[in-house]
């Protein structure tokens, strides 16, 4: 039908962005959906491999697709945890998709960035919270804002919009992508649990006490997937948390008896460093239950060193996005129980 709204996923093969496509290609009216990415996955539906990188070939690539209307974009360049990400790089493949976009696309009328709490600098030290998306800019470098600047100047006399959501970490089930705070921490549980010890909480005394939020994945599909359908979020951008928050003072006995193990002490070790030669003790536990992922694919040691070494709050206002008519929430501490879960269903971590 004339009126479908055709989204193009970028990067599609990553956390956040796979739950878009399938919510927009499944349950989302008048919606669907086409992934992107440099190679095709297994098992997909519609797709188009591409390297944003080559600004030829990505055009070509969506000129095959004319009926695509809007455009998400999800994808990063390859960065490692120390904050500051390739500023050059990750400008020049959006720049690329906008050429090939604006040339290709007859029918495109809107794209949405998806960015992170980093645009507030939760990755550099306190910050005001909780964040508003209007909120002055830390010093950069930081790739959101050139990406931003550059949609914003581009979109000047043009009939497309764009949208942009800042979610915080970003938490769903997806085996195979160690990069993940509950496969992650659940590998490290384990670990724990083969070796008799107690769930020692790993990261910095601050961390400990502060407060912080994260996305269900799904719940930042609803929200990128509304921003594209809202006329009211035009050439703005929203924070989409689950809503609530926590202390992982709280927090850690609950996951410590979902992981059957009892709590230990504040003992702050980089994981990094002390899990580095913990894959053989993973072996023994990945063949006792019949486990289906090597520890590599599990856990992201400096991501965990990351994510457990905030030791100021972070945390987002929903205002915005509640008065613009965005409803949704997720309880977090269901959520962790419910992924936990399906980590656990999908063979990646051990039962109980």
């Amino acid at each position: 039908m004339a009126e479908a709204r055709v989204v193009l996923v970028v990067g599609a093969s990553g956390a956040a962005a796979a739950r878009i496509a399938e919510r927009a290609a499944t349950a989302a009216p008048g919606f669907g959906a086409v992934g992107l990415s440099r190679r095709v996955p297994d098992g997909v539906g519609s797709w188009i491999a591409a390297d944003l990188l080559d600004a030829a070939g990505l055009a070509r690539a969506l000129s095959a697709r004319p009926d695509i209307t809007h455009v998400v974009y999800a994808s990063r360049a390859p960065h490692a945890e120390s904050g500051v990400e390739d500023v050059g790089g990750n400008l020049a493949m959006l720049r690329n998709l906008l050429d090939a976009a604006e040339a290709s696309l007859p029918r495109f009328a809107h794209i949405h960035l998806v960015q992170g709490g980093k645009w507030y600098g939760m990755h550099i030290g306190p910050y005001r919270t909780p964040a508003r998306e209007d909120d002055p800019r830390h010093m950069p470098p930081n790739f959101y804002y050139d990406q931003q600047d550059l949609v914003s100047e581009r979109r000047r006399g043009k009939a497309w919009a764009w949208t942009a959501s800042r979610p915080g970490f970003v938490l769903d089930v997806v085996p195979g992508r160690a990069r993940n705070m509950v496969s992650t921490l659940g590998a490290y549980a384990a670990i724990c649990r083969e070796l008799g010890l107690p769930f020692d909480f790993p990261g910095k005394p601050g961390a400990w006490e502060a407060l912080l939020e994260v996305t269900d994945a799904a719940l930042l599909a609803d929200g990128v997937l509304w921003m594209l359908g809202e006329p009211r979020c035009a050439d703005r951008a929203f924070n989409v948390a689950n809503g609530d928050c926590f202390r992982w003072r709280e927090l850690w006995p609950h996951l410590a008896e979902l992981f059957g193990l009892r709590v230990g002490a504040v003992r702050t070790m980089p994981l990094a460093r002390w899990m580095a030669d913990k894959a053989p003790v993973w072996e023994r536990v990945r063949a006792r239950h019949g486990l289906v992922l090597p520890l590599e694919r599990v856990a992201d040691w400096a991501f965990a060193d990351f994510f457990l070494g905030l030791e100021w709050d972070v945390l987002s206002s929903m205002a915005a996005a509640r008065a613009a008519g965005f409803t949704g929430s997720v309880d977090t501490w269901a959520m962790f129980t419910e992924q936990i879960a399906g980590y656990r269903a999908a063979r990646v971590l051990p039962p109980a």
